[in-house]
């Protein structure tokens, strides 16, 4: 087991909590040391659900730890005459389990007809499954217990949408977002898994005529078995950005045999393609970015900022080890660097040494960033409160499209208000600003700071034709220009040979 300061993923416990505490009617029993439990205030805080989680926790007490009974049945009991569930999913923290507590010993001496509910043990590993393998497996596990044989398909196209959880990143704003691209397609949705599905929603999940999914790494066993079941087609293509929600409303109207009219329809209020056409968006060309996080958006969020924001990418990762490969060959086309860790310190030193323009990641990253003076945009778990948004703000679809264009304005510094800070800022202050800071001389002309250059009034009197909101620019460009190539008097020619070599 490695332990670390900061994780990028939690253990085991907290993927399988997360999955079954998405499911309706079905309530998660953590067994775990006192402090463990904190599952509960995860939930209350980011999800705002204005009512307590559906997760218990069985705190191990004091005897228990000495060696007394554990009990369990009596948590369990307590459980399913207080909330009255279908099924219980029970597990226990990685630290529970170095107790090595006989858990199935004491469900099984459960007295017949004592509980009502299902008692239900995925097969995870509190100490070799990861938080996200934890959450795929305990959702698939729970659909294949529940799904049915013997239902017909819809009689109009539907699909089930797989991934998408209560503590998802942006998944309910992704959920309402891929609904109405359904919609406009004329697609129903059968189910959504786990977010609120129910055992009687998963009893008919065969009926759907194809399965996508908002996060490939969290719904792959589910659509393969699935697919085992019920012979039921599915997507791995994730919709982020305009292209790419486009490339899979048509992959989706081919597998189901929609008229393509309907896609052409779907993509009426897209916005991100016209956007990248107009003035504003040339101040994004070639700006340099790196991208980390969970797979499936570090690739698609990688491939909509080049594609169509013409922005070049330093480097894409992402801290799901298991997923490196399939990370390599979707951005193979995309840069040479591709960082597959789950180390937070190898991301800062790329960060660190590419210094890119913008850098799009987790919650770290954002730190990270922040210690070299780098914007960051928080595009993927693991996420802070504030990246919780109240109101929606898919990633998604064509909506998502258009939120991650306002992202990457709202995180970039561009055009004149790039001007107006170096011009305006207070001193000292701002990613731009090149003024002194406080207490140090003020530089004069002809002694600017950080070494003895001298203007005489032909240069003078040439950069003062510059607009003044890109004058001081200038006068730096110019400046750099002169120490690179040992110029200690800046004359007429030295201005006009800057100029030249920084694209007029």
């Amino acid at each position: 087991m490695k332990l670390a300061v900061w994780s990028y993923q939690a253990p085991a416990h907290v993927g399988v909590t997360k999955a079954a505490s998405s499911f309706a009617e079905i309530r998660t029993l953590l067994r775990a040391p006192k402090g463990d439990g904190y599952g509960t205030i995860m939930f209350a805080m980011f999800e705002r659900l204005g009512v307590p989680p559906p997760l218990s926790v069985s705190a191990l007490s004091e005897a228990t730890l000495a060696g007394a009974p554990a009990d369990i049945g009596r948590a369990i009991a307590d459980v399913d005459r207080r909330f009255g569930p279908k099924m219980i999913v029970v597990t226990r923290s990685a630290t529970a389990s170095v107790l090595q507590e006989p858990l199935d010993g004491e469900i099984a001496m459960i007295p017949p007809g004592t509980v009502a509910a299902e008692i239900f043990q995925p097969s995870t590993h509190p100490l070799r499954d990861t938080e996200t393998s934890a959450f795929a497996t305990t959702v698939c596990e729970i659909v294949d217990h529940y799904a049915q044989d013997g239902h017909p398909r819809t009689r109009e196209p539907s699909v089930n949408i797989i991934g998408p959880s209560l503590l998802g990143f942006h998944d309910h704003s992704n959920v309402a977002s891929l609904r109405r691209l359904l919609t406009d397609l004329g697609v129903t949705v059968n189910a959504v898994i786990p977010l609120g599905a129910s055992p009687d929603d998963l009893r008919t999940v065969g009926r759907a005529w194809l399965n996508v999914t908002t996060a490939p790494e969290l719904a792959r066993p589910t659509l393969q078995r699935l697919h085992e079941r019920f012979a039921t087609p599915f997507l791995e293509s994730v919709p982020y950005g305009e292209l790419g929600t486009t490339r899979f409303a048509a992959e989706l109207a081919q597998v189901l045999e929609l008229p393509r009219e309907r896609v052409r329809f779907a993509a009426r209020d897209a916005k991100l393609s016209w956007y990248a056409r107009t003035v504003d968006a040339h101040a994004l060309s070639g700006k340099r970015v790196g991208v980390f996080g969970m797979p499936s958006a570090a690739a698609g969020i990688a491939r909509l900022l080049r594609d169509e924001l013409d922005m070049r990418i330093d480097f894409v990762g992402t801290f799901v080890l298991s997923e490196g490969d399939r990370l390599r060959a979707q951005v193979a086309d995309l840069c040479d660097e591709v960082l597959v860790t789950d180390d937070f310190h190898e991301v800062a030193a790329a960060i660190d040494r590419t210094r890119p323009d913008i850098v799009f990641g987790s919650q770290m990253e954002r730190h990270s960033a922040s210690r070299v003076g780098v914007p960051c945009a928080v595009i993927s778990p693991p996420a802070h409160i504030l990246n919780f948004p109240l109101g929606y703000a898919p990633l998604l679809g064509y909506d998502g499209a258009n939120h991650l264009g306002d992202i990457v304005n709202q995180t970039q510094v561009l055009g004149l208000e790039h001007h107006l800070i170096e011009t305006f800022g207070p001193r000292g202050q701002g990613r731009f600003a090149e003024a002194a800071p406080e207490g140090a001389p003020e530089p004069v002309a002809g002694e600017p700071a950080g070494g003895t250059l001298h203007w005489n009034d032909a240069a003078e009197r040439l950069v003062g034709r510059i607009p003044f909101f890109v004058r001081k620019k200038a006068r730096t460009n110019v400046e750099r220009y002169a120490r690179e190539r040992g110029i200690v008097v800046i004359d007429e020619a030295a201005v006009l040979a800057a100029r030249e070599h920084v694209g007029g």
